[in-house]
C-alpha cells in the first residue's frame, strides 16, 4: 500500500496538484503582504483616511487640554472606562466632522491664501511676547506640541477654510430681539411654592420581609446579583515618557547639537520699514518722483497713504523678518541696502507700495545658556524615542518567540513584568484600561489559548504585551451571600412605597381643596412656603427647582406634585403663583440675543454635519 502511494506521488498528476497547492500558498502570501496596510487607520471618510497616528495625536491633545482645564476632576472621570470609551468616540466623531467639512470646502472651491495663514499665526496670543509675535516662542510652543511649522500651517489653513464654509452656510443665522426679551423674562421669572418634606425614615416601621419574600426577590432578580467577570493579568509596557525620565543628556551632546544647528538658534535678520500704499500705479509713480525730488517720505505717507493707520506714523511698520509680509513686499524690503533707501513701485494684492528702509537688525545667535534646557529636552526625547522603538521591537519579537511566559520575556529583554489580580472591566485603568487592551483581555479565545498577546500599540510612544494567567467568569452569587442585601433593599422599598402613598394622599387633598392639617399631624409634619424662588435658587436641590419651573401656571384648579430628593425622601410641592419680571434690562437682552444667535448657529452646524454624514461613506475602524 505504502509503495503504491509513493509511486503515485511521483506521477505527473500528483506533481501538477502539488504545483497548484504551492502556487496557491505563494499567491496567498503575496496577496496578504500586498493587502496589508502600511499604517493603521482610525476611520475612512469618503475614501479619505484618518490614520491611527492622527487620531492618537488628537486624542492626546484633547486629553491634555481637559487635564489642564479640570485637573483632578478630569482624572477621576478618566478612571471610568465607559466615560473614556465615549471620550475616544467623541474625538473621532469630531475628526470625521472636520474631514467632511474639509471635503465640502474643497468641493465649493474655497481657498485660504498664505497671507491669511501668516496673519492668523502672527495674531495668536500663544506666540506673542510683550504684545508682539516672537518666532522663538512660536518654535518652542510647536516643539512642545510635537508639531512641525509646516504641519501647524496646514492645520491653521484647514481651520480657516472650515470657518469660511461655516460662515458662508451659517453666517445668516440671527435671533429676534423679541425672542431674546422673552427668554430674559422667562429667566427672571420667580415662583411661589408650598411644600412638605416627607422623610422616608418615618415609614421604616413597615412589616419585615418574610423568608418567602426574600427568596422571591432573589429569584426574580438573580442577574443583578452576579459577580463581575475578572482576570489575573501579567503585562509589560514600553513607554517613551518613562524611558525619557531615565535619560541624562551630557554637556558634550548639548554642545555638539548646538554647534550643528546654529541656524535654529539664531535670531533671523529683521527690518523696519515705512511704506506708502495707494490703489493706482500712476499715483504711486507720481509720489516716487516727489520723493526722488526731495519731499519727505513721512509727510507724503501721512497725506497720501491709504494705510491710514501706519500713515499717521509716517508709514512706519513694526519690525518683521523675512517671510512674514506679502512675497513682493518682502522681497523689495530685503533688497534695500542702506537706511533711507526707497524702493521702486511694488505691486501686491493690497495695491501699490513705496517702501523706505529705516533700520536693520542683523541676525544674532542665541547664547547656549539660553537654549541649553530646550536642547537637553529635545535630545532626551529623541534618545527616548530611539530606545522606545528598539525596546518595543525587541518586546514584540521575544514575546512571540516565548509565547507562554512574560516572566521569561522580561528576563530576556530586561523589561519589567507587572501583575494585576482580579482585574475587571470597571477597575481597569491606565494602559490596561485602553479599549483595545480590555477587548484583548476579555476575549474568550485569547483567554483559552493562555499565550502572550501580540504587541498592542497604545500610541506612537507606548506599547504593551499582555497575558491572562487566570479567568473568573461572571456567576450568580449564592442566596445566603446576598440575603442581608436583599433584606435591606426590600425594607427600603417598602418604606419608600409607604412614603409615596402618604405623599399621594397629601396631593389629592391639596388638589381637591380639602384641609391637610390632620394628615400632617398624623406624621408630625408641617407645610412650609417659599416666595420668589428663582431658577438659580439654593433653597432646593437643582432637580427640585427644575421640576418646579416645569409645572403649569396655577389656575382655579390647584395643582400639586411630588418628587424624590437626592436623599430618597419625598417632597410634595404646590405651585401657588408665577411672578413675571416687571422690567427687562436692555444690556441683558443684548447678551441673550447673542447667546440665542450662537445656539441657533450651533444647531444649524450640527444639522450641516448630520446632512454631510448622511451622504457620506464612513467607516469607523477603531
Amino acid at each position: 500500500m505504502l509503495e503504491k502511494l509513493r509511486e503515485g506521488s511521483q506521477g505527473p498528476v500528483a506533481k501538477i496538484i502539488l504545483g497548484l497547492v504551492i502556487l496557491s500558498f505563494a499567491l496567498a502570501g503575496v496577496g496578504s503582504y500586498i493587502a496589508s496596510p502600511s499604517e493603521q487607520l482610525a476611520a475612512e471618510v469618503n475614501g479619505e483616511s484618518i490614520s491611527r497616528a492622527e487620531f492618537d495625536q488628537a486624542y492626546q491633545n484633547e486629553r491634555a487640554r481637559l487635564e489642564s482645564q479640570f485637573g483632578a476632576a478630569f482624572n477621576q472621570l478618566a478612571a471610568d472606562p465607559s466615560y473614556m470609551a465615549q471620550f475616544r468616540s467623541n474625538v473621532l466623531d469630531r475628526m470625521i466632522g472636520e474631514r467632511l467639512l474639509d471635503q465640502a470646502a474643497e468641493s465649493y472651491g474655497l481657498r485660504v491664501s498664505d497671507a491669511q495663514v501668516k496673519s492668523q499665526i502672527l495674531g495668536m496670543q500663544e506666540f506673542q511676547v510683550d504684545g508682539r509675535f516672537d518666532n522663538e516662542r512660536y518654535l518652542a510652543v510647536l516643539y512642545r506640541a510635537n508639531l512641525q511649522p509646516a504641519q501647524f500651517r496646514d492645520m491653521i489653513r484647514n481651520d480657516l477654510t472650515r470657518r469660511q464654509l461655516q460662515q458662508a452656510l451659517l453666517g445668516s443665522e440671527f435671533a429676534l430681539p423679541s425672542e431674546a426679551e422673552l427668554l430674559v423674562k422667562l429667566n427672571q421669572q420667580t415662583r411661589d411654592v408650598r411644600y412638605v418634606t416627607i422623610p422616608v425614615a418615618q415609614f421604616a416601621n413597615q412589616e419585615a420581609p418574610s423568608e418567602e419574600d426574600l427568596l422571591a426577590y432573589y429569584e426574580e432578580r438573580k442577574n443583578t446579583f452576579r459577580t463581575e467577570e475578572s482576570v489575573d493579568v501579567e503585562y509589560i509596557v514600553v513607554d517613551a515618557e518613562k524611558i525619557a525620565a531615565s535619560i541624562e543628556v551630557s554637556e558634550e551632546d548639548i554642545q555638539q547639537f548646538y554647534d550643528a544647528n546654529q541656524l535654529t538658534y539664531s535670531q533671523p535678520e529683521k527690518r523696519k520699514v515705512a511704506h506708502i500704499l495707494v490703489a493706482d500705479e500712476a499715483k504711486a509713480e507720481e509720489l516716487l518722483a516727489k520723493i526722488n525730488q526731495g519731499e519727505e517720505f513721512a509727510t507724503l505717507a501721512a497725506a497720501e497713504s491709504e494705510d491710514t493707520f501706519s500713515g499717521q506714523e509716517g508709514g512706519e511698520l513694526d519690525w518683521f523678518e523675512s517671510g512674514v509680509m506679502a512675497p513682493e513686499f518682502d522681497a523689495a524690503s530685503f533688497a534695500l541696502v542702506n537706511n533711507g533707501d526707497v524702493s521702486e513701485v511694488v505691486k501686491t494684492e493690497f495695491g501699490y507700495h513705496l517702501i523706505k528702509l529705516l533700520d536693520v537688525q542683523e541676525s544674532q545667535a542665541q547664547p547656549l545658556e539660553e537654549v541649553k534646557e530646550q536642547i537637553s529636552q529635545r535630545l532626551q526625547q529623541e534618545q527616548a524615542q530611539d530606545a522606545f522603538y528598539e525596546q518595543a521591537q525587541r518586546l514584540a519579537e521575544v514575546s512571540f518567540e516565548i509565547p507562554d511566559s512574560l516572566v521569561d520575556v522580561a528576563s530576556e529583554t530586561g523589561l519589567e513584568v507587572e501583575t494585576v489580580k482580579g482585574l475587571t472591566r470597571a477597575s481597569a485603568n491606565g494602559a490596561l484600561g485602553e479599549p483595545q487592551v480590555i477587548n484583548q483581555l476579555f476575549n474568550l479565545d485569547f483567554i483559552a489559548e493562555g499565550l502572550n498577546s501580540d504587541a498592542i500599540q497604545l500610541s506612537d510612544n507606548s506599547s504593551i504585551v499582555v497575558r491572562v494567567m487566570a479567568h473568573q467568569a461572571s456567576e450568580v452569587k449564592p442566596y445566603e451571600e446576598v440575603k442581608a442585601q436583599i433584606n435591606t433593599a426590600l425594607t427600603q422599598s417598602r418604606s419608600t412605597k409607604a412614603a409615596q402613598d402618604y405623599a399621594d394622599s397629601l396631593i389629592a387633598a391639596l388638589e381637591s381643596g380639602e384641609g391637610i392639617d390632620a394628615l400632617l399631624y398624623e406624621q408630625q409634619l408641617k407645610l412650609d412656603s417659599k416666595f420668589k424662588v428663582a431658577r438659580d435658587s439654593q433653597d432646593f436641590e437643582p432637580q427640585v427647582v427644575r421640576h418646579l419651573f416645569m409645572m403649569a401656571k396655577p389656575s382655579e384648579q390647584k395643582v400639586a406634585s411630588r418628587i424624590t430628593t437626592m436623599s430618597g425622601d419625598q417632597l410634595v410641592i404646590q405651585l401657588t403663583a408665577v411672578n413675571e419680571a416687571e422690567t427687562v434690562d436692555a444690556s441683558e437682552t443684548n447678551q441673550w440675543l447673542q447667546q440665542l444667535s450662537n445656539v441657533k448657529t450651533e444647531a444649524s452646524y450640527q444639522v450641516l454635519i448630520d446632512v454631510l454624514k448622511s451622504k457620506a461613506e464612513i467607516q469607523n475602524l477603531l
